[in-house]
């Protein structure tokens, strides 16, 4: 059986779990406590990224290299469009939620202070008390260097909310008066832009912007019923 290495409340874990669930595959999960992270990780995958997910003893790991070798695996439902155009948008989406979207998230979840309070415990729960303890002080320190080190976390609140309802506003576009983000079936695409705009969802920010637009709402609504699985 399958076995999926994660951090639960991580959107790219997220994405793995519902591409596993479409596709009705069976699979364990291995809750990689926080406090653990940089001993554990490494022992599972050489580039200590999560998820990771391992088959028969070979481990994949990030979530778009999983992704395609599910893909390949487990080829019924087709998550990749066949059409070529479709396929390279699919691509383009993917990758815009994966390396622009989720510093949104992480920047909204974690390193504003009132969002922090509340998802800090979530990400946290697996970990023995002590480092629970050690985490307030901690998470904005380290989350704050990230979101920095990676440009939005120097922008003020204004602005980067301003950059978020641009982004919603986008998908919103992208819709139109379709049911999905690309063509006339669920993908890759559409997974992986909702693993982090329904993280985005959770920040007191973020909210009210997707509830603003009915038709993102309406899709988010969707994607979790195709992908949530039997669980």
């Amino acid at each position: 059986m399958l076995v999926l290495h994660q951090f639960e409340i991580s959107p790219f874990c997220d994405k793995i779990r519902r591409i596993l669930h479409v596709k009705n595959v069976p699979y364990q999960v291995r809750e990689v406590p926080l406090s653990r992270a940089l001993t554990d990780v490494r022992k599972v995958n050489r580039i200590g990224k999560l998820p990771a997910l391992e088959d028969e003893g070979r481990v994949i790991a990030d979530s778009t290299d999983i992704a395609h070798y599910l893909e390949h695996k487990f080829p019924t439902p087709p998550l990749l469009p066949a059409d070529p155009r479709e396929r390279a948008l699919c691509h383009v989406l993917e990758d815009w939620a994966d390396e622009s979207l989720y510093f949104y998230e992480m920047t909204l979840r974690f390193a504003l202070p009132h969002n922090r309070r509340r998802w800090l415990p979530e990400l946290t729960r697996h970990d023995p008390g002590w480092f629970r303890a050690l985490a307030p002080a901690l998470g904005g320190v380290l989350f704050g260097r990230i979101v920095r080190a990676q440009g939005i976390g120097r922008k003020p609140i204004p602005a980067l909310i301003a950059d978020v309802e641009r982004h919603v506003a986008a998908v919103d576009g992208l819709l139109g008066d379709g049911d999905w983000l690309v063509g006339g079936a669920l993908s890759l695409a559409d997974i992986a832009v909702f693993a982090q705009l329904s993280c985005i969802r959770g920040s007191d920010e973020g909210g009210p912007l997707i509830a603003s637009r009915p038709r993102v709402a309406a899709w988010l609504a969707s994607v979790d019923e195709a992908t949530r699985g039997g669980a």
